[in-house]
């Protein structure tokens, strides 16, 4: 005959059940979080690599045949796939990280490296005689070294910070009048005849840090079923090719905005990145718009050369950029426009500059 439980089995039992319950609830809430943290690692693109390829112009700017002031830049980069192992990346991320707040925790480390090349020239570019009330004639060829570091944070669930070390050449052997006057032959177009007054060679040195934040706590809300966030952050550089200290934002509205932040620029090269979310089987898209200031100390391209005499402006220390533009990503390819205008950068410059940027990026 089977007897009924007592009142002190009935309670050992809820006890029991009691212990149970709160076992399996801790067990998966370590596994919701081991497999959120590896979706997110996952949504960073820890285990991919990436390659961009940027071109800039004052033609994408002005729709129309120009070379004036900031008139060419190219750049071809590479980025490594992500490391969560101690390591040089990590060494350099966590001792040179400037005002990390106190539970940030370095967790993906990349390495990047990329070759470019920028030319600048004054507005009139067939005059032969120097233009003492324009800028200088500059070519800028050079390599960039590039350490870059996911940080997560209760404050900010992430931010990314980015140290650059730039080494490279200005002046005729950075080979603008070659280049520049090469590309016009192939197009048919003028020759640029003032390339003997450009800067004369010097080596230039400079090292940028960054930091940029993209983070749910950012998000925007949503409008008419889009999207929307905001991406902000701050820069530093110091060399003689430039000095500077600067902030900006990027505004994005789209469908299903990736977690990742935005194309990269090459000159002065703020903001933005060579790794982004892939798009398995659909288009992505979104629009931004963004607004940059720098107080620039220092522009070789326009106080000449630090280490020998040169033709220099009187440059202004406060610059701005507006941006705007498109983002397209359909499986492991993005490609990017950005349409940029930047106010007066010398004393005696009749109009703000305009011009474009075009970068193709693959993720493999």
């Amino acid at each position: 005959m089977r007897m009924k439980p007592n009142l002190c089995e009935i309670s050992k039992r809820l006890r029991n059940m009691t212990h149970m319950a709160l076992v399996m609830t801790f067990c998966l809430q370590a596994a919701s979080h081991a497999v959120a943290e590896e979706a997110e690692d996952q949504s960073h693109l820890a285990n991919k690599q990436f390659l961009a390829l940027q071109v800039e112009n004052d033609l994408f700017g002005n729709l129309e045949s120009t070379d004036r002031h900031y008139t060419s830049g190219l750049q071809f980069s590479y980025l490594s796939e992500a490391s969560k192992e101690p390591g040089l990346a990590r060494d350099i991320a966590t001792a040179l990280v400037p005002f990390a707040p106190e539970n940030a925790t370095p967790k993906l480390h990349r390495y990047g490296l990329a070759i470019g090349h920028s030319i600048f020239t004054p507005a009139n570019v067939l005059a032969t005689r120097l233009q003492s009330n324009d800028r200088p004639y500059a070519a800028w060829a050079h390599l960039t070294f590039t350490v870059q570091t996911e940080w997560r944070s209760s404050e900010f669930s992430s931010f990314q910070d980015k140290w650059k070390f730039d080494a490279g050449l200005v002046g005729p052997a950075a080979g603008g009048d070659l280049i520049q006057n090469t590309v016009h032959e192939i197009v048919d177009s003028e020759v640029i005849s003032g390339w003997s007054n450009q800067l004369p060679n010097e080596i230039g040195l400079n090292v940028s840090f960054e930091r940029t934040w993209n983070s749910p706590d950012l998000d925007l809300g949503g409008f008419l079923d889009l999207q929307v966030d905001t991406i902000p952050y701050v820069t530093a550089a110091l060399g003689n090719v430039q000095t500077s200290i600067g902030g900006g934002a990027t505004v994005r509205i789209g469908p299903n905005l990736p977690n990742d932040f935005g194309p990269p620029r090459i000159y002065p090269g703020i903001g933005g990145s060579e790794a982004f979310e892939l798009s398995p089987g659909e288009l992505s898209w979104y629009l931004f718009a963004g607004a940059e200031s720098r107080l620039v100390a220092r522009d070789m391209f326009l106080d000449g050369t630090l280490f020998s005499d040169s033709h220099s402006v009187d440059k202004r220390i406060l610059v701005n950029d507006l941006r705007l533009g498109a983002v397209a990503t359909y499986e492991c390819f993005r490609v990017s426009f950005t349409q940029v205008q930047r106010t007066k950068e010398f004393f005696g410059q009749p109009h703000p500059d305009k011009f474009g940027a075009i970068t193709i990026s693959i993720g493999f």
